[in-house]
């Protein structure tokens, strides 16, 4: 279950971790990332403001424990750090998880995004790593069940993932999203299932994936009164090519809410040319109409570029936009936003940053 942590107990427990790291043996790792941006946020052909925007920045603790054979126990505790100014946020409310690992797989149990997307949304999010108001607004919710693009975790989570044969992968997530039915009428609990077939090999990453989501107040098994049923079918992946990296998806996502069924289809492009230090970055998401509805679809663009400072150090510049479809008729309107605003109104983002991993 999800909770909220006072700043200055969530700062003493993390300076305690942080201790007891450095005293720990050597499989144990303290790591994390510091990003933030300053930026010049507009709505439609409305107002704007400037704005420091924090990035996703977060802090971890990671480790092994072998236990001979080729078996190990592993464990992380990650959590959100901000560096706007914000408000402090609870502890682990990031990936945080036990789990074993050996020649069977691995199996890890807790709190996490879900391997549909990783193998997918975030493995083509090059530029900065779908992070922040350039990060993919576009996504399907059956893909991390309870989240959205601003970094929500799934609770309860059992994620297996099988040894690698010749390059492919298996893995399979099943998360209790609460811990309790929402309705009393409920004999379910909500809940995700992420299923993902992946091939590494050489300079291609590709990946299927199907994920189901039902994660609101009634879950019964008559779909007339099912409240929220997502479900999605991706498939991505990414080339790198001797002089540039071209990465994509195609997602078809159904949603369906108190019986009423509407299916979309969405593509996303990210190509990325290094050139020494520096990276020149473009990415184009369009997601349609949800059948018999129009007027609901929306388009990202985003051009972005990165100037390595060191290996765990850049520099970067991106502006982004989002272009709702417009509010032609009543109730239409395309609804994405990374600003919360209403649907037709067009959202874009100019900005400036740096970026450390530690």
């Amino acid at each position: 279950m999800t909770s909220t942590t006072h700043p200055r107990l969530a700062l003493a427990t993390l300076t305690a971790l942080a201790s007891l790291a450095a005293h720990a043996e050597p499989n144990v790792t303290v790591y994390g990332r510091l990003n933030a941006s300053f930026e010049r946020v507009s709505v439609g052909s409305g107002g704007s403001r400037t704005e420091v925007v924090d990035n996703a920045s977060r802090i971890g603790f990671k480790g092994t424990e072998d236990l001979g054979g080729g078996n190990a126990v592993i464990f992380q505790i990650e959590s959100r750090v901000r560096v706007d100014g914000g408000d402090a946020v609870a502890l682990a409310s990031r990936d945080s998880f036990v789990g074993l690992k050996g020649s069977p797989g691995t199996l890890r149990l807790g709190r996490t995004l879900g391997p549909v997307y990783y193998a997918t949304y975030d493995y083509i999010s090059m530029h900065n790593h779908d992070s922040g108001h350039s990060s993919d607004a576009l996504l399907s919710m059956a893909t991390m069940g309870n989240s959205t693009a601003a970094g929500g975790r799934m609770n309860n989570t059992l994620w297996y993932t099988s040894p690698s044969v010749r390059g492919f992968t298996l893995d399979v997530a099943y998360a209790l999203l609460d811990e309790a039915p929402k309705s009393t009428a409920s004999k379910q609990t909500p809940h995700h299932l992420g299923i993902v077939g992946a091939y590494d090999q050489g300079p291609l990453h590709a990946a299927l994936s199907y994920a189901s989501t039902q994660s609101t107040t009634n879950l019964d098994t008559d779909p007339a009164v099912r409240f929220n049923n997502d479900r999605a079918i991706t498939f991505g992946g990414a080339y790198t090519f001797q002089s540039f990296v071209l990465g994509g998806l195609y997602e078809r996502s159904t949603k369906t809410t108190l019986g009423d069924e509407k299916s979309r289809n969405y593509f996303r492009l990210a190509a990325m040319v290094p050139m020494g230090a520096h990276e020149f970055h473009a990415n184009l998401g369009v997601a349609g109409d949800y059948s018999d509805t129009s007027d609901t679809g929306a388009r990202q663009y985003t051009l972005a570029y990165n100037y390595n400072l060191s290996k765990r150090t850049k520099l970067y510049a991106f502006y982004t936009k989002i272009d709702n479809d417009s509010a032609k008729t009543t109730g239409g309107g395309g609804a994405y936003s990374f600003m919360g605003t209403a649907a037709g109104l067009d959202n874009s983002a100019i900005a400036t940053g740096i970026r450390h991993n530690f």
